[in-house]
Parts: C-alpha cells; structure tokens; sequence
C-alpha cells in the first residue's frame, strides 16, 4: 500500500502494534460487503474520542439492516471494532485516492478528508474520472520588499478590539467610512453585497489598491468575486488598482506563490492605522447585524462566524503592513492571466455538505473596545520565513498560567518540511503536560478523525471543546498577551499561503479577547464533534 504524503497514525505507537496485529489476524473477518477502509483509531462515543484503541472500520453506508452474515464483530482479540460511515470524499479517497489527489488541492483546507498511513483500503471500484486536475502552475518564489522590516514595536498605540458577530460589521463600517486618500486591501474572500456597497461609497475618488483570492464560493456570497471585482472596477474606474493574488487553484493568476490561499485578512487606511482580522469580507465572517445595540439580531447571530478582529492606529506599523500588501500587488501585476477554467466542477459537487452542530444561544455580546498606550506589537506575516512561526511557538511555550486557543482546526502534517509547524502543536502538548491551564475551541470542521489525529500526537482533549461557526485563529496567554490572525493550524496556513497576524502583549486587549473566549467555552462550545 502507498502511504498517502500527509498520512498521520492515529493511535500512539504503544497501542499501534496491537491494533494493527489484530486487524491482520482478523482481516476475513473485517472484510465484509460495505467495507471501505480498516485502521487504528481510537473508539467515538457520543461524538468524542475516548481513549480506548479501536479498530476503525469505514463502510459506504452504516446502517443496522444487515445479514447476519455480513455483520461486523464488536471485537476481535478484545479490541473494539468502531464503525464509521464514509462521507463521499473519503469514499473516494478509499476508493481512489489518485482521483482525490487531482480534486484535493482545489478544496478548501477544512474540507480535505484526514488521511491516516495505516488505512487499509479493503476494496476499490474506480469508475470514469470524476475531474482532471488543472496544469500545475510555475512556481514563483516568494519574495518581501526589499525594505521590509516585521520586527517587534514598542510605542504608544490606539488599538480598537472588537469581535464577530458581536460589533464586526459595525467598526468595520466606520472604519471605511473615514478613508480620506487611500486603502491598500490583501483579501481572500469578498463576496458581501453590503460591505461592497460601502466600498464603492466610501472609496468614490479616492484610491483602493486590492490583492484578492479566489476561493469556492462561500455559501453565504450575494456575489461572486468575479462580480465584486467588476462592480469596483465600474465604480472606482483608474481609483482601482488590483490584482488577483498567486495562489495555485486561481484561474487568473499565471503562477504560483502561495499553494493554496492568498488568505490574508488586512485593510491600510492612509497610511495611518489598519484593520487585521480573522474574517473575511463575506456574510458569514462580517454579518450585516449588531446584536450588541439590536437585540433582534440575536437569533441571526447563532447563524454566523466567530472571528476577532482589531483596528490599529499607529503609522509606522501600517506602513509596514502597506509596504507588504503594495509588493504583493506589484508582483501580482506582472502575472496576470486570463481565466483557464475554474477548479474542476467536480470538486464542488463531491465537497462535503455544509457541516453543523446544533446551535446555541449567545448569553452576552461584547461591545468594541479603545484601549491606548504603551504596548509591545509583532506584526506576523506568513510566508515570510519563521516569522509567524517562531513568534507564536515562543509565544506558546511563554504560558505558565493560562493558554486558551481558539481556530478553526488543527490538522497534523507528517509531510517532510512541515516540521516547524509540528514543533507548534508539540509546544501546546508540553503546556498541557506542565499543568498550565490549556483551553482549546474548534470549529465543527475538527472531526472525529482529526481529534483521534491529535490525542495520538498526544494532545490531552479533556480540556478541548467544539463550537459550531468558528472561524478564527486567536490566542490569548497568561492574561497578558493575545494574538489576532489569519493563519489556520494547517502546515500550509502555517508555513506556506499569505496570511497576517499581530500578537499584542497588552494585560487590558488580552483580557478584553479572554473574556470573549471563555464566554465562548461556557455558552457555545462542547465536547461533540462530528464524524468523518
């Protein structure tokens, strides 16, 4: 068998070699009609990993209607035997996984199936192709402004701290309204009508430089980005300077920087402050509600993202993340392309359906908060070699009281290179270990597999919750320092796509995000997670 490239085991090494003795003792016995896949894993009750080692059993439909003598053991050498149902992309993962290689790189990160390097494949049925891959691109590597500079800066600083859905939209309204020449945007998503309708108002004979992604379509989009594109053009006319970024699935680009996203979330606002985020500029990330002012929007907020955000006003810091975004416009420019044909359509239709847990009510809503004063800020920008990564591995290995950790997922790489990013998740481990108090909330898109994923690595998930409708990427350690970004938990969103970040080292910003997080942790996030 070959080992898929990010394949990870899912049971630590001391309970592998049991699992997997039994599985070759038994396999007969496993290989029944309906079966897909058979590995090590770990036994699911009730949505959650315990810590019992299981044969995991992966069938095209689970269901109790079966023939006596097509019926899986409950154990075999006592070791239990977990059956899951395969979601349609991990059937034809299983099935083929050269077909799922060619589909793979155009799916969002968070919908790629956890891929696991003692998975057996028990039968395979490969039919016509379901997609052809697109050319791989040229790569172009990654190059900063000459006079960058992402050194760490201690000044007096304004920072305004808000989150979503609470007053996202809001700040972010009032934000743009008070550009007086110029914004200069790195975006991956921008597909709100009403958001493009204020930059349109807003920007009216004035300039907007804009790098923007070109992503699936977001479910909640009232355009495409295509659209938002053509409609700032048609406004904005020489006042639009643009260019689609140099990500490896967009049709527009020529080449390749970054693998799969160009997944920054940042706006400079005349050189003199700049809004950083978590979320995108669509209506799942920047709902058109302000539940903290309107108590009717309440039941649409349990529809939407959380994410954090931050407006920064502090020159020399926005010229620095200005300085980045133009480099990234300048080289975009020079490799423009016309359209090639769009990721193939089969990777829409064999995406998984969008998932949810049940939602919950929100028991407050935090309003935006100033804070001024003298603070230490590090401005982190991915890909830029080791900045994000070093910056946050010593912020997390600093924890001695607290780290509580919010994102969207964490997704253990075994690929060579991906190293640093492995040393991120081992540094949560030992904080876990040394008795700090970790806390960490996914979104619904941490399933089952990769929490088996995880506790092997040897992540303890006592102290880890799910929350239907995360979307950001935030820490906030030991009271005293809190970092608000873009950058998942995977080795590319880690290492290799355009991301942004700042980590401010602030006791009053900290505890302003720490109460939102464990409003979070107590109202809206819990130990049920979804299976493959």
């Amino acid at each position: 068998m070959t080992e898929p490239a990010d394949g990870i085991q899912a049971v630590d090494p001391n309970a592998e070699e049991a699992v997997e003795a039994a599985i070759v003792a038994h396999l007969p016995a496993l290989q029944k009609p309906g079966v897909l896949a058979v590995r090590a894993g770990y036994k699911v009750v009730a949505g959650w990993p315990t810590r019992k080692p299981a044969i995991v059993v992966t069938v095209a439909n689970k269901t109790d209607a079966v023939p006596e003598q097509n019926r899986l053991p409950d154990k075999v050498d006592g070791i239990a035997v977990d059956v899951r149902e395969a979601s349609p992309l991990k059937a034809l993962e299983l099935n083929d996984p050269a077909r799922y290689e060619a589909i793979a790189p155009n799916l969002p990160p968070e919908q790629r199936v956890a891929r696991f390097a003692d998975e057996q494949p028990i039968q395979a049925a490969p039919g016509e192709p379901v997609a052809v891959p697109l050319a791989a691109k040229p790569k172009l590597p990654y190059t900063p402004p000459a006079d960058g500079d992402l050194s760490p800066v201690q000044d007096d600083f304004t920072i305004i701290c808000h989150a979503s859905p609470d007053a996202g939209w809001p700040t972010l309204s009032a934000f743009l309204g008070q550009t007086t020449e110029r914004l200069v945007v790195g975006l991956y998503d921008f597909t709100s009508v009403h958001i493009l309708e204020a930059v349109k108002t807003d920007l009216s004979g004035k300039q907007l430089d804009l790098v923007l992604d070109h992503p699936a379509p977001n479910p909640t989009a009232d355009q495409t980005d295509e659209e938002t594109h053509t409609a700032l053009s048609d406004e904005l006319g020489g006042g639009l300077r643009f260019a689609w970024a140099l990500e490896g699935a967009d049709p527009f680009a020529a080449v390749a920087i970054f693998p799969n996203a160009y997944h920054i979330k940042v706006a400079v606002r005349d050189g003199q402050a700049f809004w950083l985020s978590s979320g995108n500029w669509n209506n799942s990330n920047q709902p058109d509600i302000n539940p903290v002012n309107n108590p009717g929007d309440a039941g649409a907020a349990t529809k939407t993202d959380r994410d954090w955000h931050v407006i920064v006003q502090h020159p020399g810091l926005a010229e620095t993340f200005s300085k980045y975004l133009k480099n990234d416009l300048a080289v975009a420019t020079e490799h423009q392309a016309e359209a090639s044909g769009l990721a193939p359509a089969a990777a829409a239709e064999l995406a998984l359906e969008p998932l949810s847990l049940p939602a919950a009510a929100f028991a407050q809503f935090f309003a935006p908060q100033t804070f001024s004063g003298r603070m230490r800020v590090t401005p982190l920008l991915t890909p830029d070699p080791g900045v994000y990564s070093s910056a946050v591995l010593d912020l997390v290995r600093s924890a001695t009281q607290s780290l509580y950790i919010q994102t969207q997922y964490a997704h253990p790489s075994a690929r060579p290179g991906d190293e640093a990013f492995t040393e991120l998740l081992h540094a949560v481990i030992d904080r876990q270990q040394a008795g700090v108090d970790v806390r960490i909330i996914f979104s619904q898109w941490e399933k089952t597999s990769y929490l088996e994923k995880l506790q092997a690595l040897g992540f303890d998930l006592a102290q880890v919750r799910i929350q239907q409708g995360v979307h950001n990427k935030g820490i906030v350690c030991d009271g005293s320092a809190v970092l608000i970004s873009s950058q998942n938990w995977s080795a590319d969103g880690v290492l290799r796509n355009r991301d942004a970040g700042v980590i401010i080292e602030d006791p009053d910003i900290a505890q302003y995000f720490q109460q939102i997080f464990m409003h979070d942790w107590t109202h809206l996030a819990h130990q049920q997670a979804l299976d493959t």
